[in-house]
């Protein structure tokens, strides 16, 4: 059984450049906050061997079915 107080992973956007490259890309994770979604996209990074820069950490907010940005890179 699940303990109440523990919080419900919700879906998370990752919007990163690599290495060299103006292309904007997105991998999506379920997290408890954005920062253990940026967490386990820097293992994916590590585990691949790429060098990623973070433009834009958003949130999927069900209930107004748009997505919210939680933290946005400063060019």
């Amino acid at each position: 059984m699940k303990d109440k107080s523990e919080p419900e992973p919700e879906e998370y956007k990752i919007i990163y450049s690599l290495e060299d490259s103006a292309e904007l890309l997105t991998k999506y994770f379920m997290a408890t906050d954005h920062e253990g979604a940026k967490e386990m996209f820097s293992f994916v990074c590590e585990k691949n061997d790429f060098i990623a820069s973070v433009r834009r950490v958003e949130k999927w907010n069900r209930w107004s079915s748009k997505w919210e940005i939680k933290e946005e890179a400063e060019d």
